[in-house]
């Protein structure tokens, strides 16, 4: 899979911080934001890269050397980014990603993307409220439409620049942005040819909330790069450490939407009500006793943010995961929340929530959230269920793991 960066900006948005240097080259850590772009695809495999260039040519070239190649937009202060992936037309067939260079971001994201049949685009389920921001619709997993002016209260996440386009896409994507290029569009962005094909072409989105991301506009951005994702990106690498979610946007100015992402066989749907159930105690958490208003009490056990809890299952027999959050007492409002499941340390589903406090339960100091539950079929044989409270509003999540008695 090739892949192109589109680096030719004038970055005039980001002033004096950027000390005359485009974009691609400011520092984050040890290397440059697009060192760490090319990191990262050589790492998955992806390769040749070309790298579209324009303001600041000269120093792209000092620092990359021969490692890519290079294609030059003569006139970046005329143009915007579809006319610079024009230019690398030649590119754009086969298999191809196409990413900005002022997008820093964890390598596991791309991951993420890659393994992703077909076309895929990357989007942040919990931050679409920004002005500047380039929203998403989503339908069925489909992408179904994007951009800044895209209405708010339609939207499922932001777009972080980040896109992978099989061969027929490739294709349509070419035929389009030379149509708009021929008839005068060369100040167009290329979300907005990315937005006029999607009635042809089926793209899927990714979602990779609660991983670390930035896209780098303005200095308050490349600051949170430097002081905040990159240190959360360091420390995720590690065991037991946290992600951050989307940086710029707070979790509260969005809903929350679901991708499902499937790694082998991993299916899931509402349980039917008439199997008996039976709760198996994680490792390591807290238990605790919700009080029912009509009789009897219910265990669960709490997940603490950026905490995981596992339980080993029997992949013989269906698994039901059962999750309410947690709310300060006397909150009346909904809330969001995202949970990550991995099946034997592999990462296979994230899901979203939105959840009401519920008035038939009760915990001491809480407010109870109403419950979300999900049956998934694995295949069969033990597995280590590992259950994760990714990002969300609430303080704590409950959660309990169950399989049929």
């Amino acid at each position: 899979m090739k892949a192109i960066i589109l680096a030719a900006g004038l970055g005039s948005r980001l002033g004096p911080k950027a000390k005359g240097l485009p974009k691609a080259l400011q520092k984050v850590g040890d290397r440059t934001l697009i060192e760490h772009q090319l990191e990262a695809l050589s790492a998955e495999g992806v390769g040749p890269v070309v790298v579209v260039v324009g303001h600041g040519e000269e120093h792209v070239r000092t620092v990359l050397g021969d490692s890519v190649e290079y294609v030059v937009n003569s006139r970046p202060s005329e143009t915007n980014s579809l006319y610079s992936l024009w230019l690398a037309r030649q590119w754009l067939e086969g298999e191809v990603l196409i990413l900005n260079s002022d997008l820093f971001f964890h390598p596991d994201i791309l991951k993420r993307l890659l393994r992703t049949k077909g076309s895929a685009l990357a989007f942040d389920s919990t931050s679409h409220g920004g002005a500047e921001q380039t929203k998403v619709g989503l339908n069925g997993g489909r992408i179904t439409d994007l951009g800044k002016d895209f209405p708010e209260t339609g939207a499922r996440g932001e777009n972080l620049g980040l896109i992978k386009f099989d061969a027929q896409a490739s294709m349509t994507m070419r035929k389009r942005a030379e149509a708009i290029i021929s008839s005068g569009g060369e100040r167009t962005w290329v979300t907005e040819a990315v937005r006029s094909v999607l009635a042809e072409v089926e793209v899927t989105g990714v979602n990779v909330a609660g991983l670390p991301w930035v896209e780098i506009d303005f200095p308050y951005d490349l600051d949170a790069a430097r002081r905040q994702v990159w240190p959360e990106i360091q420390r995720s690498r590690h065991p037991g450490r946290r992600f951050l979610y989307r940086m710029r946007t707070p979790l509260s100015l969005g809903a929350v939407a679901a991708v499902l992402i499937t790694v082998w066989g991993l299916s899931a749907e509402v349980g039917p009500a008439s199997i008996d159930w039976e709760s198996i105690p994680p490792d390591s958490a807290e238990r605790v006793k919700l009080k029912r208003v009509a009789n009897g009490s219910q265990k669960w056990w709490i997940v603490e943010p950026g905490r995981t809890v596992t339980v080993e299952v029997d992949g013989d027999y269906p698994v039901r995961l059962e999750a309410r959050p947690l709310l300060p007492e006397n909150r009346a409002d909904t809330v969001a929340y995202v949970l990550e499941l991995t099946v034997d340390g592999e990462p296979v589903h994230y899901e979203a929530h939105r959840a009401q406090p519920d008035p038939e339960v009760s915990l001491a100091g809480w407010t109870v959230g109403s419950r979300d539950r999900e049956v998934h079929t694995l295949p069969p044989g033990p597995h280590l269920i590992g259950v994760k409270f990714l990002a969300g509003r609430a303080g704590a999540v409950l959660v309990r793991v169950r399989q049929p008695e």
